[in-house]
């Protein structure tokens, strides 16, 4: 399933979202983003705002229920027009699309083609893609997930998913109380990297000059933030501008919203099986009504109509219409099931852990290359001419 379902290696389609240009609509202004790219069927650029990111995506929730669809960028009405945030918002962006080609039905959909190729009112014309029945999507999903056909609905899957769901709401609220924990220690750091350059770049410098050049002979020699090597100092700049609890705050916040889309998957799988119990109830009322016709009792329709066998005829008809609704409904809740269970979690949980370890990874080299780069420097210090003449 995976060589067929994946279909290309990632380097067969590349996309990025780039060049953000701000426009003017009236008094209201907005952002636009180059989207460019290749796969199979050639080349594509073209030109998209968020809010066409945004139905695109509703228009694959729609088209595609229960599916694991990428998360986008949570919406921002004020200060969307600052520079950090178009930044920002256009490495999401880049997440969402990139997430979108790993996904091969999805990346090679009618939506997706309609979306990156397509030209004029793309919000209209995604708007009004056909919303496909039951049938459709049965027929759709048994087409493109039919290495799944004949797994295995048992009580263990059905309680993998339903424990996953109640793990995911559960760790939500934890997620969240961890990104504005890191968020306040990357401000700590950032003033504590501040303090420490106002030392090095000022204070020091300054006490030197205006202090130590009073208490020492031939003091142009003498002055040790003078004549340290500006390239070691170059380099503890640069390895304390970028902290790993950058990448960790990164990585919990992109969680958070994947985490999100999970449940949309699943809760979709939940709207499909309350659908499935309504029309349960339905077909339950209507056989009861139709029992009380033949057995001659006053119902609201034999008020209204005297002819009890045209009565039971229609009754009869919708009965059937409700039964095969319930038979699509059921088998439709059983390709979700199949879907959840045994492609989006395994993979979703997959992802997670190389994604875990490959952020622990780049944390481990950054906090080395960054006590690297002040070894280096204050090594240099160290060693200095003053120091050894000084002290010894």
């Amino acid at each position: 399933m995976d060589q067929q379902e994946e279909g290309y290696d990632k380097k067969e389609i590349e996309v990025q979202v780039c060049d953000p240009i701000v426009k003017k609509d009236g008094l209201k202004n907005y952002v636009v983003y180059t989207l460019k790219g290749f796969d199979r069927d050639g080349n594509f650029e073209v030109v998209r705002r968020f809010n066409e990111f945004d139905c695109f995506r509703i228009t694959l929730q729609i088209r595609w229920p229960g599916c694991y669809i990428p998360p986008l960028p949570i919406k921002k009405s004020v200060g969307n027009m600052d520079q950090k945030f178009i930044d920002e918002r256009m490495h999401y962006l880049n997440l969402f699309m990139n997430k979108m080609t790993t996904i091969d039905h999805l990346w090679y959909s009618d939506e997706c083609k309609l979306f990156t190729r397509g030209n004029g009112d793309i919000e209209k014309q995604l708007t009004n893609l056909q919303k496909p029945t039951s049938g459709d999507i049965i027929y759709k999903y048994e087409t493109i997930f039919k290495d799944f056909s004949g797994k295995e609905i048992n009580d263990q899957i059905l309680s993998k998913i339903n424990n996953f769901a109640l793990f995911l709401r559960r760790i939500q609220p934890q997620l969240e109380v961890f990104q504005q924990q890191v968020k306040q220690l990357i401000q700590s750091r950032v003033q504590c990297q501040e303090n420490m350059n106002l030392l090095l770049d000022y204070l020091m410098p300054e006490y030197e000059k205006n202090c130590l050049t009073e208490y020492v002979v031939n003091p142009e020699n003498k002055l040790v933030f003078v004549q340290h090597k500006a390239e070691l100092y170059q380099q503890y700049r640069a390895a304390n501008e970028k902290s790993a609890l950058d990448n960790f705050a990164l990585s919990i916040k992109i969680e958070t919203r994947d985490i999100d889309a999970i449940l949309e998957a699943i809760s979709c799988k939940e709207k499909y099986e309350q659908i499935k119990q309504s029309y349960l109830t339905k077909l339950c009322n209507l056989s009861n009504e139709k029992k009380d016709i033949e057995n001659g009792k006053t119902t609201l329709k034999s008020l209204f109509n005297s002819n009890k066998e045209e009565i039971i005829q229609k009754t009869q008809q919708q009965i059937d219409n409700v039964q095969k609704e319930i038979e699509q409904l059921t088998n439709l809740c059983d390709i979700i099931t199949v879907i959840i269970g045994y492609y989006i979690l395994p993979r979703y949980k997959q992802e997670k852990e190389k994604n875990y370890y490959s952020l622990l990874k780049q944390m481990a080299q950054q906090q080395v290359q960054k006590a690297q780069a002040e070894r280096n420097y204050w090594l240099d210090l160290d060693k200095n001419q003053m120091f050894l003449e000084v002290l010894n």
